[in-house]
C-alpha cells in the first residue's frame, strides 16, 4: 500500500488511514523492544519526532487528532531503514502541493520552516548515520527544536550555530577569533542562553554529522602505507625504515601501532563513498546530478564534457554503467602545495582533488563540488611514488566501477545502485608525469608523441628544444622542401602519436619508495601506474589532460621575454645564435665580437626601444570593464619595458586578447601575422561553445602557425610546452571544452586549503580540520536559506533586470529629451504594437501617397501624444491591459539619474564615472537587425559589425510609469557610415571622435551589450572593440547564455584571417632592416 496516499491524501477517520495507523504502532513497539527503550517518539505534525511517550494510547490519539509529520513515509526513527521502506514507499507529498494538504500546518514562522528544513534533511541523511551516532541524532534534533534563549522565536540553538559555522567558513576566520565572538555573543543575548561558548563545544554540537576521515601511516621512504596486510607492521617490508618518528632505533615495539609514538608520515584519506551518499541524499544535488542527461542542450556543439566522444565511448563499451545516469564520471587532479605561503620554505603537501561532471558546467568546478579525496603529508613530494598514496582511493573506486554501492537518491525517492569512474586527470606538466608514470623530461619530452617526439639539443645552449612541426603537415605542403629557413634540412617524416599505451606498461615491474630502484625500461615509462588497475582504464582515449592555463602561461612568458628582450626570460643570446651558426642558418644574425662587448644583430623579433615603448604604452592605457581581469596597467613597468609580476590569469587575458593589439603597426607583418595568428588559436580554445566541425580547422591552423613560428623565432623559443600547443585541439576533440579540464578552480581550492593552516608545526592537520568542519557546515546548511560555502552568490544575482548603483539623483530633464526617451520605450514594448500599426494605419488613411520615411517620421513626431489620448478614451472600459494604460499616460517628469548601472550581467558607467575609474564600463553596443550568425565567420563579423551601433554612456535615466520604472541609456554613437570598419584581422575599428544619431541618443538598458574600447598603437585616430565578458550562467535561472544574449559569443577577431602572399615566406628576411638597435652583451670570464 502506498504510505503517501493513506498517510496524507485521505482523512483520518478513513478505514485505509486507521489500518495504517495500527501498522506504526506495531512497528513502533517492535523497535522499542528490539532496542530496550522505555519511551517512544510521536511523529505527529504536533511533537515531530521531538517528543516521547511511554503510553503507545499517546501516540495513537496524537496521530488521530493531528495526522503525520509531513515527509515521513519512511519510520526511519521507528526501526525502518531507507532501504527497506523505499521499495514499499514509492513517493512522498509533492512539495508543490504542500500548502494544499489540510493535513500540514500552514505555518510561515521562520523558526518552525527551519525545524522542516532541518527533519527532511535528517530523514533524507538517514543512511549515511551509523547505528552508533542515533543517540547523538536524536540529541541533534532536539537541539534544532530548542530555542537559542527563552522566547526566541527565530532561531534555536543549532541554526544559531550554523549560521555562525558558515560566516566562519566563508570568510576564513580563525578558531580563536570564533570563540572569542561566540564568548561575546553568549554575555550579550539573554540569561540562561544555549549558545555554546567556546568552539569544541560548537563542533561537538555537531559531531554525529561529520563524516570519517582515515588516518593511514606511511613509510618515511614512500614504500608502503601501513592498510592491509602492513597494518601490524612497525617497520617498512620494503626500505625497513621505521614506521614511527623516534630519536633513536630501538626494537622494543608495543603490539599497539597506537602507542609507538607518532607516525613518521602521514595520509589522510576521506572515503568518497559517504560523500557520495551524503550528495544524494540531498534532493536538490541528488536533482543537479542527472543535469547532463535531463538538463544539456544537445544540439551537436561542445559545452559540456558530456557532449565529448569519450563520454560516448563510455557509454557504448560499457552499456551497463552509462543506461544508469546517475554513474558519476570525476575529473581527479593533484598538485604540490607550500601550505605556509612563503617561499623561503620548500614544504610541500599534496591534496588529490576530484571534480564531478554529471554536474552543470557552472558548477562542476565550483569548491563546493571538489571533493578532497587525499591529503599527502609533506615536506617531500610523493613524485613518482604518489601511487603508493592514491591506493586507498583506487580501491574504493574499483569498489564503485565493479559491483557499485547502494545508495538513496533523495530526488527520486527510491535506492539505486551507485557505480563511478575516473574520467580523465588534469594537472600540470610535472604532476601529469607522476600520475601517468611518463617522464616529461629528457629527448622524448611530450607524452602524446613519445617515441616519435623530434628533439634537438643546442650544444651552446646546452638545452633540449623540440621543433619538427613540418611532420604534422601534409606531405605536399610547401614547408616540407624548405631547409635554410627551419632547421637546414628538409622533413620527409609523417607524425605518428596513435601509440598503444598499455602495451608499453603492461610488462614493467613497477618499485616504489625512495630508495628503490625499479627496472630500466629503454623508455620513457617509468612505471605502470595504478590508474591501470582501473577496468576501463585502458578504454579511454585520453586519460591525463594537458593543463592548458599552465601551457598558456608558459608561452606567453616566452612570448613577452623574446619581443622585449626581458633578462633573464629572453630566449635570444649569444649562446642561441652560436646554435644558428652552427645549424648552418640564419648565418646574418650570427653574434660579432667589438672590443669587450659581443653585437646580436636584431633579428626579425627584435624590437628598437621605441616598438618597446609603444607596446608597453598600449597596455599601460588599457582599461578594462569589472569582473574582466586585473588590471593591467599594474603589471607594466615604463621604466624598464617589460612586465612584471603576471598571474596565469594575466597570462590568458594577454595572449587571448591584448597582445595582438599592442604589436599592430610593431614588427615586419609576417612576424606580426604569425603572432597574431597564435594568439587567435588561444582565444579560440578557450570558447565557452565550440563547433566540433572547426577543430579540424583549428588543427591546420596551429600547425602551420607553429612552422611559421620555427621559421622566424630561435630554436631555443621551442621548449616541450611550445610544442605540446600542437596536440591542444586533439583533446578538445575527444574530451570537450577546455574550460571544464583547467587546473584554475583547482589552484583556487589550494589555496582556501592553505587558509585553513592555523598551526604552522601542523599544516596538514589544520588543513584536514578545517575542511571537515567545512564539509559538516556545508551538510547542514544545504537545505537551508543561507549562503553556501563553495558557491558564491554572483555579484549580478537578482541584478539581470536592472539596478542602479552608483549616484542616485533625481533630476528634471528637458521636455523635448523626456519625450524622445519615452518615445523610445513605446517603440519597444511589445503590449503596444497593436496600437503602433492602428497608428501607421491611421496616418496612411489620412494622408495620402506619402513615402514610407514620411510616414515612419510623422509617427515618431506624434505617437506619444496620439497614445495618451487613446488611454484616456478607454480609461475605466473594462479588459484595458494596466501596463498600456500606464505607458501611454507617460512618466513621472522627475527622471532617477545613476553613474553606474548593473543589468544583463554587465556592470556600466557613464563616460563622466569611467573617468575617475580604473575601469572601463561605458562602452555599449547596439546590434541593429536580429542575425544569426556563426561566430567565428569573418564575413558574418563584417555584417555584424556594420549592422551595430557603437557608443559610449553619458547619462542612465530610469523613467517611472508609476507602477513600474524602465531603464534606458543616453549615448553618443559612432556613426557607422565614417567611423566603423573592420580590417584583414577582422578586428571592429571605431572613430570614437564621430559623433552620429544626435536625434536618437537613447535606447533600452535592457538592449545594451558591454564593450570596451582600445587605442589602435597603429592608427591613432581609432579604437579596436572588443566584447566585455560575463558570467550569468547559473544566475537567477539562466541557464542558456546563447539565447540570453548571442552577440557574446564573437571573438575579438576573425578566426579566418585573411593569409599572407604565399611568396610572403620566401627568402625570408631575418636581418631587421628599418632599425639597427641590436643588443649588446659583456663578454664573460
Amino acid at each position: 500500500m502506498d504510505r503517501s496516499h493513506w498517510m496524507y491524501e485521505i482523512g483520518r477517520i478513513h478505514q485505509k488511514y486507521l489500518t495504517g495507523v495500527q501498522s506504526f504502532l506495531k512497528i513502533a513497539e517492535d523497535d522499542r523492544v528490539i532496542k530496550g527503550k522505555e519511551s517512544i517518539l510521536c511523529p505527529c505534525m504536533e511533537c515531530k519526532n521531538f517528543k516521547e511517550f511511554k503510553d503507545i494510547n499517546d501516540i495513537e490519539y496524537h496521530l488521530l487528532r493531528h495526522g503525520f509529520m509531513y515527509n515521513y513515509t519512511c519510520w526511519s526513527r521507528h526501526g525502518e531503514s531507507l532501504a527497506s521502506c523505499s521499495t514499499t514507499s514509492t513517493s512522498t507529498v509533492n512539495n508543490d502541493d504542500e500548502n494544499n494538504d489540510p493535513y500540514i500546518s500552514n505555518d510561515n514562522d521562520n523558526f518552525n520552516q527551519g525545524n522542516d528544513d532541518f527533519n527532511e534533511m535528517f530523514n533524507n541523511c538517514e543512511a549515511s548515520i551509523s547505528e552508533n551516532d542515533q543517540e547523538k541524532l536524536q540529541h541533534i534534533f532536539a537541539d534544532s527544536e530548542k530555542p537559542l534563549y527563552a522566547g526566541c522565536e527565530k532561531f534555536s540553538k543549532l541554526s544559531a550555530v550554523l549560521k555562525l559555522f558558515n560566516l566562519k567558513s566563508n570568510y576564513g576566520w580563525s578558531d580563536k577569533s570564533f570563540t572569542s565572538l561566540l564568548e561575546i555573543l553568549h554575555e550579550m543575548l539573554p540569561k540562561d542562553n544555549e549558545l555554546p561558548i567556546s568552539l569544541y563545544q560548537a563542533k561537538k554540537l555537531m559531531c554525529p554529522m561529520g563524516l570519517k576521515v582515515k588516518r593511514i601511516h606511511a613509510c618515511p621512504n614512500d614504500c608502503i602505507l601501513y592498510r592491509n596486510e602492513f597494518e601490524k607492521s612497525h617497520k617498512c617490508v620494503t626500505c625497513g625504515a621505521s614506521r614511527y618518528k623516534r630519536k633513536t632505533e630501538s626494537e622494543e615495539y608495543d603490539e599497539d601501532v597506537s602507542k609507538n609514538g607518532p607516525p613518521a608520515k602521514l595520509l589522510w584519506y576521506f572515503p568518497i563513498i559517504p560523500r557520495l551518499k551524503r550528495l544524494f541524499a540531498n534532493e536538490k544535488e541528488a536533482k543537479l546530478l542527472r543535469w547532463h542527461s535531463d538538463g544539456r542542450k544537445d544540439d551537436g556543439k561542445l559545452r559540456h564534457v558530456a557532449d565529448s566522444p569519450q563520454w560516448r565511448n563510455i557509454d557504448w563499451k560499457f552499456p551497463d554503467f552509462g543506461k544508469e545516469i546517475r554513474n558519476i564520471r570525476f575529473g581527479l587532479s593533484s598538485d604540490g602545495i607550500n601550505p605556509f605561503g612563503n617561499m623561503s620554505s620548500r614544504h610541500s603537501t599534496w591534496p588529490v582533488l576530484l571534480c564531478i561532471y554529471n554536474l552543470p558546467p557552472w558548477l562542476c568546478m565550483k569548491r563546493k563540488y571538489i571533493m578532497m579525496s587525499l591529503l599527502i603529508q609533506g615536506p617531500k613530494q610523493p613524485g613518482n611514488e604518489i601511487d603508493v598514496y592514491l591506493s586507498p582511493l583506487i580501491d574504493d573506486l574499483k569498489t564503485l566501477w565493479s559491483t557499485g554501492v547502494k545508495v538513496y537518491d533523495a530526488y527520486k525517492k527510491e535506492n539505486f545502485n551507485l557505480r563511478a569512474m575516473i574520467f580523465c586527470t588534469i594537472s600540470d606538466f610535472p604532476a601529469y608525469a607522476n600520475l601517468s608514470g611518463y617522464s616529461t623530461k629528457g629527448k622524448k619530452a611530450c607524452p602524446i608523441c613519445e617515441e616519435e617526439t623530434n628533439w634537438t639539443r643546442l650544444n651552446h645552449c646546452k638545452k633540449l628544444v623540440y621543433m619538427g612541426h613540418r611532420r604534422f603537415l601534409p606531405r605536399n605542403h610547401r614547408f616540407r622542401n624548405k631547409t635554410t629557413e627551419f632547421n637546414g634540412q628538409t622533413e620527409p617524416d609523417i607524425a605518428n602519436i596513435n601509440f598503444d599505451a598499455f602495451s608499453k606498461v603492461e610488462n614493467i615491474n613497477t618499485v616504489l619508495g625512495k630508495r628503490s630502484r625499479g627496472e630500466e625500461t629503454g623508455s620513457n615509462w617509468r612505471k605502470k601506474s595504478i590508474f591501470w588497475d582501473l577496468p576501463y582504464w585502458k578504454c579511454l582515449e585520453v586519460r591525463h589532460c594537458l593543463d592548458v592555463m599552465h601551457i598558456e602561461k608558459n608561452v606567453c612568458d616566452s612570448l613577452l621575454g623574446l619581443l622585449l628582450d626581458i633578462p633573464g626570460k629572453s630566449k635570444d643570446g649569444v649562446k642561441v645564435r652560436k646554435d644558428m651558426e652552427e645549424m648552418g642558418i640564419r648565418k646574418e644574425l650570427a653574434p660579432v665580437e667589438r672590443g669587450t662587448r659581443i653585437y646580436l644583430p636584431p633579428a626579425c623579433y627584435t624590437m628598437s626601444k621605441a616598438e618597446k615603448t609603444s607596446f608597453c604604452q598600449c597596455l599601460h592605457d588599457i582599461k578594462v570593464p569589472s569582473s574582466y581581469s586585473a588590471n593591467i596597467k599594474r603589471l607594466v613597468s615604463m621604466k624598464d619595458c617589460k612586465l612584471l609580476g603576471m598571474k596565469s590569469h594575466d597570462c590568458h587575458v594577454l595572449m587571448t586578447h591584448m597582445i595582438p593589439i599592442a604589436i599592430r603597426g610593431l614588427l615586419p607583418e609576417n612576424i606580426r601575422h604569425t603572432i597574431t595568428k597564435l594568439c587567435l588559436f588561444f582565444n579560440m580554445i578557450h570558447s565557452k561553445v565550440i563547433d566540433p566541425e572547426s577543430l579540424d580547422e583549428w588543427q591546420t591552423e596551429i600547425i602551420e602557425t607553429l612552422c611559421e613560428l620555427e621559421m622566424y623565432f630561435p630554436p631555443s623559443f621551442f621548449d616541450v610546452m611550445v610544442h605540446l600547443v600542437i596536440h591542444i585541439t586533439r583533446e578538445i576533440k575527444a574530451c570537450g571544452p577546455v574550460f571544464l579540464r583547467y587546473m584554475y578552480p583547482f589552484e583556487r581550492f589550494m589555496g582556501f586549503l592553505k587558509g585553513y593552516v592555523r598551526n604552522r608545526n601542523r599544516p596538514e592537520g589544520s588543513i584536514v580540520e578545517g575542511y571537515s568542519s567545512e564539509e559538516v557546515t556545508e551538510f547542514c546548511t544545504g537545505n537551508r536559506s543561507v549562503l553556501h560555502i563553495g558557491v558564491p552568490i554572483a555579484r549580478h544575482s537578482g541584478r539581470l533586470a536592472g539596478v542602479g548603483v552608483v549616484g542616485a539623483k533625481l533630476i528634471v530633464p528637458s521636455q523635448d529629451n523626456l519625450q524622445l526617451a519615452h518615445f523610445v520605450v513605446l517603440q519597444h514594448m511589445t503590449c503596444l504594437a497593436p496600437y503602433v500599426r492602428e497608428h501607421m494605419e491611421i496616418l496612411r488613411l489620412t494622408h495620402l501617397q506619402k513615402s514610407e520615411i514620411w510616414y515612419q517620421k510623422k509617427h515618431n513626431e506624434e505617437f506619444s501624444e496620439w497614445m495618451k489620448n487613446k488611454v484616456s478614451e478607454t480609461h475605466g472600459q473594462p479588459n484595458v491591459d494596466e501596463t498600456v494604460e500606464k505607458l501611454g499616460n507617460g512618466p513621472d517628469f522627475r527622471v532617477k539619474s545613476y553613474q553606474g548601472y548593473d543589468i544583463n550581467g554587465y556592470t556600466f558607467y557613464t563616460k563622466n564615472q569611467d573617468d575617475k575609474s580604473v575601469m572601463q564600463n561605458s562602452g555599449v553596443t547596439l546590434i541593429a537587425s536580429a542575425l544569426e550568425f556563426h561566430g567565428m565567420d569573418h564575413n558574418a563579423r563584417l555584417k555584424v559589425a556594420k549592422d551595430s551601433y557603437y557608443g559610449v554612456i553619458e547619462e542612465i535615466w530610469e523613467l517611472n510609469y508609476h507602477s513600474f520604472t524602465i531603464p534606458l541609456f543616453k549615448c553618443k554613437w559612432v556613426n557607422n557610415r565614417s567611423g566603423v570598419k573592420v580590417d584583414e584581422h577582422g578586428f571592429t575599428l571605431v572613430d570614437l571622435a564621430t559623433n552620429g544619431y544626435k536625434s536618437e541618443p537613447f535606447i533600452l538598458a535592457s538592449q545594451a551589450t558591454q564593450v570596451f574600447f582600445v587605442k589602435d598603437p597603429s592608427k591613432p585616430r581609432y579604437h579596436i572593440v572588443l566584447q566585455g565578458k560575463r558570467r550569468i550562467l547559473g544566475v537567477d535561472h539562466v541557464v542558456d547564455e546563447d539565447e540570453y544574449n548571442q552577440f557574446d559569443e564573437l571573438p575579438p577577431f576573425s578566426v579566418h584571417i585573411q593569409p599572407l602572399n604565399v611568396r610572403g615566406t620566401d627568402g625570408t628576411t631575418y636581418l631587421r632592416s628599418d632599425h639597427n638597435e641590436g643588443i649588446y652583451i659583456d663578454k664573460t670570464s
